[in-house]
């Protein structure tokens, strides 16, 4: 998400609050003469060069409230400094302790940083507030899911989608606890759920891209996975490009194949990826072709694919054999 800064004198004064952790409607209208947003400007500008500013200027600020501590964490998180977001969001729960929205976002970012048992304790809180609270449940099962609870992860999604049917997260994430229960046509029903609420999601297009391969349906795949690739940021594609590499492998492209690993990944991962797909089809001597292409693009520090191609010299044919190593299609 790109936030648009204004260059005007009042986006300026905004700018400064933001960096300084003060809401910019919470500055005083005393505040708002030139000399006083030079001042601010000036602060900024020594921030941004890493220059600490007097403990008796930021004393002149005025005190930060909850709802600006939320905004400054919802702008670390952004920035994607988790550890920064987590602490004013914290500041914030402790000014306003009822702000469930504050809870759910702790939550949120401790699923972020993998660690779902602290996320649940936050969720369970909001529920624990308000029964009736539908992020509340969802949040509990996004981190159930990613605790391996599944039962009790999807009784809380689908208490979360009966208070309200609109949430897309909710959808998403029970089409993931469907896919690894092997149960497919309800995690593409799900997936298809969530996009119609959020069309261009890119999470959910390439999940959706992972329901279809793993049901074996290589050429919905495929599209799905070129759709998502339009939506997707560009530095956070690799994990699609690979998806795609492997539905038109399953279709017997293997030229296709290799150029969507090769832009989701440097040439040694790419071949040593193919050469992967080529033993999965009992093609050991592509593969090994393949493995040999990887060590000679990058022999420095490739080992995968030097124990992949020893695992075909030793005359194994499938990937559980032997070490081989490749990124499966993946939500």
């Amino acid at each position: 998400m790109k936030v648009s800064i204004s260059c005007g004198r009042a986006g300026a004064l905004a700018v400064a609050c933001l960096a300084l952790g003060v809401s910019a409607c919470a500055v005083p209208k005393a505040l708002q003469t030139p000399i006083e947003r030079s001042t601010y400007r000036d602060i900024l500008e020594r921030q941004a060069e890493g220059v600490a500013v007097e403990e008796e200027t930021l004393k002149k600020l005025p005190p930060m409230t909850a709802a600006d501590y939320e905004r400054l964490g919802d702008t670390y998180l952004m920035q994607n400094k988790l550890g920064l977001a987590n602490v004013k969001y914290v500041k914030a729960l402790e000014l306003d302790p009822t702000a469930w929205k504050v809870r759910y976002k702790l939550g949120v970012l401790l699923l972020k940083q993998n660690v779902p048992q602290q996320a649940l304790l936050y969720f369970n809180e909001i529920v624990t507030m308000d029964s009736m609270n539908a992020r509340g449940h969802e949040g509990r099962g996004r981190a159930l899911l990613a605790m391996g609870q599944h039962e009790e992860a999807e009784k809380a999604l689908r208490t979360a989608l009966d208070l309200d049917s609109g949430l897309w997260k909710a959808h998403e994430t029970l089409g993931v606890l469907c896919d690894a229960l092997g149960r497919f046509p309800e995690a593409i029903e799900a997936y298809q759920t969530a996009l119609k609420i959020q069309p261009n999601e890119p999470s959910v297009l390439n999940n959706l891209g992972v329901a279809y391969y793993l049901s074996k349906d290589y050429g919905r795949a495929i599209s799905t996975f070129e759709r998502a690739l339009t939506v997707t940021p560009a530095g956070e594609r690799a994990r699609v490009y690979n998806n795609l590499g492997r539905a038109y492998a399953k279709t017997g492209s293997y030229p296709r194949a290799y150029e969507a690993f090769r832009k989701g990944a440097d040439p040694a991962k790419a071949y040593n990826n193919l050469g992967l797909i080529y033993l999965e089809d009992g093609r050991t001597k592509q593969a090994a072709s393949c493995f040999q292409k990887a060590i000679h693009a990058s022999p420095t520090y490739y080992a995968e694919a030097t124990e992949n191609l020893r695992a075909v010299q030793a005359g194994l044919s499938s990937p559980e054999d032997g070490p081989l190593r490749v990124a499966a299609a993946c939500p």
